[in-house]
């Protein structure tokens, strides 16, 4: 039978058993707290002695009270040998005065703690009288004996060696990145010149009436040579994009003109190996964009040059459309398709999906590492998908504006000087090389234009001094005088006497960004690459001295 005291009161025996529970938990606190005075030295002591910090507690006239076994570590000195000695003892001595001054200044002001962390200032002296330096938080705490102060410290001599090695080792990276890419430079103009020749002449005699057999063995000299000029502009490129100097253009482009050339320029390869080429351009991606259009180029050429190389039959195809606010170029081939392993490392600088590749078909292995990076400094993104001997899909997501169509051209100059003009251009070329002097001479004279040739800077300077010059090819490096002193010479003159501007481009090997940047400055209107291509060169002499009327 239940019994209740009313009121919602719980039972007697409840209240009791609740007491019980509440005497014994007092009685095992009391318990506790008597012994805690015991144990605190104890617990003190084991604190002192794991620490890997230092340990100093002072009394307020600064004499050491406490000396833990990480400051006998990092000082030298054992405990008894410091213990009532003036903290002064653990200072050099031509910083006491600024550490009493900062001490004094922690003493007075309201702060209780305080980390003292700069480097050139906070210094130890350890009992052999080397410096340490070192990090020290401070404290401090009124007792009834008066104020204490509490140093934890830290030696920081490893963490500065290691940042001190770091610097070096930082330093002699950019040191020798410095050194490559000065290397690459001078490597470009070295293997361009003798490009130079070689590609030049294989233009100008195919502009020829050549035997068929001969037309063969020509073909296979300009191909052989423009691989070579690939994989050297790859390493350029790669040079410039690791170096951050690689900076990327906004221009109006017209994105059908820009897919149809890339589309064009491997026809004829992929119709020689019996390959389908199919190009499908969606009516949303069609009009113009703002963007870099060499690049964009660049990235397309590589994607679409190795679905044709390693695709022996079937199709090739081109599919691009705008999804999302993106363009999306998409690269598909049924060739020999890429492994699930090799498809983790594919982006990645000098791989290929296997290495019986690179001896079947050749290439340095960084045409998609660089065409990651392009796409990255577009702000899009490049992905792959593949199923061995299936093909393989390469995809392109780009954010460039779209802008609607584009405007119709207005008609220009050919490529080509017109055949009146040809024998009226005064043309003046600055050129070192006698393998260049033949080359540039061979082409411009198959066009009809007699250029005069002189051999560096000064003589171009003279010449141009005794008559007027439509035109004026300058080389860069040459002796006694290169190409862009000689054109600011040129350009200061012009200034001086009031005579009318001259054109002049840089006909050279160095090529680089930065480079064509000095040549704008020293005053050039243009750049004509080594080695030199038929159509660029006459566009650019073309777009130079303009409509010309005959005399």
């Amino acid at each position: 039978m239940k019994t209740s005291t009313g009121g919602g009161q719980p039972a007697p025996h409840d209240a009791r058993s609740r007491w019980r529970h509440a005497r014994d938990a007092l009685k095992k606190t009391l318990a506790v707290q008597a012994g805690l005075p015991e144990m605190l030295e104890d617990i003190l002591s084991s604190i002192l002695n794991i620490a890997s910090e230092g340990i100093i507690v002072a009394d307020q006239d600064m004499r050491i009270l406490l000396f833990s076994k990480g400051a006998e570590v990092i000082f030298g000195y054992t405990a008894p040998e410091v213990l009532g000695q003036p903290i002064d003892l653990l200072i050099p001595h031509d910083r006491r005065e600024a550490h009493k001054q900062r001490v004094h200044a922690f003493t007075a002001g309201a702060i209780l703690s305080r980390r003292m962390s700069n480097r050139q200032d906070v210094t130890g002296l350890t009992k052999d009288g080397r410096l340490a330096p070192i990090e020290v938080g401070l404290s401090k705490t009124t007792t009834r004996s008066g104020m204490i102060y509490t140093a934890i410290i830290r030696d920081i001599s490893e963490s500065l060696q290691a940042e001190a090695e770091l610097n070096q080792a930082v330093s002699e990276a950019n040191a020798a990145s410095a050194a490559k890419s000065a290397f690459l430079a001078a490597m470009s103009h070295e293997v361009r010149t003798p490009l130079n020749g070689v590609l030049g002449m294989a233009q100008a005699m195919a502009r020829d009436a050549l035997p068929a057999k001969q037309v063969e063995r020509l073909e296979v000299i300009r191909q052989s040579g423009e691989s070579l000029l690939g994989i050297l502009n790859d390493m350029l490129d790669l040079s410039k994009i690791e170096a951050g100097k690689l900076e990327m253009e906004t221009l109006e482009f017209d994105l059908g003109d820009l897919i149809a050339g890339a589309h064009n320029t491997f026809s004829a390869l992929a119709a020689q190996k019996g390959l389908q080429f199919d190009l499908y351009v969606s009516n949303r991606a069609e009009g113009a964009y703002l963007g870099d259009p060499l690049r964009l180029r660049q990235v397309l050429n590589n994607l679409i040059s190795n679905a044709v190389k390693f695709t022996e039959k079937g199709l090739v195809e081109v599919d691009v459309d705008r999804q999302e606010g993106l363009l999306v170029i998409a690269v598909r081939d049924t060739g020999m398709g890429i492994s699930p392993e090799a498809l983790t490392r594919l982006f990645d600088k000098f791989e290929q999906g296997d290495l019986s590749t690179t001896r079947r078909f050749g290439g340095t292995g960084l045409g998609l590492a660089i065409c990651r990076d392009l796409v990255r400094l577009m702000g899009g993104e490049i992905s792959a998908a593949s199923v061995v001997n299936q093909g393989a899909t390469f995809t392109v997501r780009l954010p460039l504006e779209h802008i609607g169509q584009v405007p119709a051209l207005p008609d220009v100059l050919g490529p080509h000087p017109a055949a009146d003009d040809r024998q009226q251009v005064r043309l003046l070329v600055a050129e070192d090389n006698r393998a260049n002097q033949l080359v540039i001479d061979t082409l411009l004279r198959q066009v009809g234009i007699t250029p005069v040739i002189v051999p560096n800077g000064r003589a171009a300077v003279a010449a141009w001094e005794e008559k007027p010059w439509d035109l004026i090819l300058m080389d860069v490096q040459m002796p006694e005088m290169d190409g862009p002193t000689a054109t600011s010479i040129i350009r200061r003159r012009e200034l001086d006497s009031g005579q009318t501007r001259t054109p002049i481009l840089a006909l050279t090997a160095n090529a680089m960004d930065h480079q064509l940047l000095e040549y704008r400055q020293a005053g050039m209107d243009g750049l004509v690459a080594k080695p030199i291509e038929i159509d660029k060169l006459f566009s650019a002499i073309s777009g130079a001295i303009g409509p010309r009327q005959p005399a």
